[in-house]
């Protein structure tokens, strides 16, 4: 068994330590598998003023600035952030489980494969605070990755590290997001024929 603060601890920990690799290792990832869906977010907004949740070391909210965007990254691990830094992001340290922001602060909220760190008994409120600092009609898009599992798990590209990881059925993820949001595109991606993310971008309601 964990204590709630050894999860995020160990989670961020790994990140702390590999955020260079992991940088290097997904920097293609966006233009590789999520193009279309981070044009189709960019298309849906009505304002410029993004959160980018789980930001990591800033590879799509550089994209979006790019596009036009006003991002903020938040990430708890201070390394990812340094670099979202380093890359001219505005950034901040932040749990995502506890997002400090006023309501309605955001045009979108981005939040691609970040959410399944966070266990499952803690999803729902997560995305009821997330629809809260959205703006009227506010964007959120949401990657999950496919499977049945909610704990802490070790992974091979680092090296004995652990994190939390929870992983759902679309059916469970949908069930939850339509509690607060209107799901308005769905895709699906397929890596190395042995990983399957499903992604939803919404609109809140």
């Amino acid at each position: 068994m964990f204590c709630m603060e050894d999860y995020k601890q160990k989670t961020k920990d790994l990140y702390d330590e590999y955020a260079k690799n992991f940088q290097k290792r997904t920097e293609g990832y966006l233009k590789k598998y999520l193009l279309k869906d981070a044009n189709l977010f960019i298309q849906s907004l009505n304002g410029v003023d993004v959160l980018d949740i789980g930001s990591g070391p800033g590879r799509d909210s550089s994209y979006f600035k790019k596009r036009g965007l006003n991002p903020l990254c938040v990430d708890i691990s201070q390394t990812m952030i340094d670099i979202c830094r380093e890359r001219g992001l505005q950034a901040k340290v932040m749990d995502i489980e506890n997002l400090k922001f006023p309501d309605s602060s955001f045009d979108g909220v981005w939040a691609h494969t970040s959410l399944l760190h966070v266990p499952k008994r803690n999803f729902g409120s997560v995305l009821k605070k997330i629809s809260s600092i959205l703006k009227e009609e506010g964007i959120f898009y949401i990657g999950m990755k496919e499977g049945n599992y909610d704990g802490m798990e070790e992974d091979l590209k680092y090296k004995g590290k652990q994190r939390y990881n929870a992983l759902y059925t679309e059916d469970e993820v949908k069930r939850e997001i339509e509690k607060h949001f209107v799901i308005i595109h769905y895709s699906k991606i397929e890596i190395d024929g042995s990983r399957t993310y499903f992604n939803y971008l919404c609109r809140k309601k």
